[in-house]
């Protein structure tokens, strides 16, 4: 999925996309292990329009992993959509939109990888 970046948040994406990496990666990992996902990539590429944030999302059922993050009541998930809703302006409301996988643009710089480790229960 491909969203607009609010102008003036890019730097903010970018720490984002960093927290989930480091002091956030425990309950990120948790949180994805619980829905399924496999794996995640969070990107931002320069459009002639503005910023935009990519997002990538692999699971068995991509919209119910998003439905399941945008109902969560975990502390986890909730500040992660809160995140999201400053950041892109996204709402809970628009992620029905969002569960189609998005071709990666060549272009795009790659700030955050996670991929599940299979030997992991």
């Amino acid at each position: 999925m491909s969203n607009p970046i609010r102008p003036g948040k890019v730097e903010a994406w970018r720490r984002f996309c960093q927290e989930l990496g480091s002091s956030r990666r425990q309950s990120f990992e948790e949180s994805r292990r619980r829905l399924g996902i496999t794996r995640e990539r969070l990107g931002v590429v320069e459009t002639p329009f503005g910023s935009a944030a990519i997002t990538a999302i692999d699971a068995p059922n991509v919209g119910q992993a998003l439905g399941e993050i945008m109902t969560s009541d975990l502390p986890f998930d909730r500040w992660y959509r809160g995140r999201i809703q400053e950041l892109q302006g996204v709402k809970q409301s628009s992620y029905g939109l969002l569960s189609e996988r998005p071709q990666l643009s060549e272009d795009q710089e790659l700030l955050f990888e996670w991929t599940s480790d299979p030997e992991s229960p």
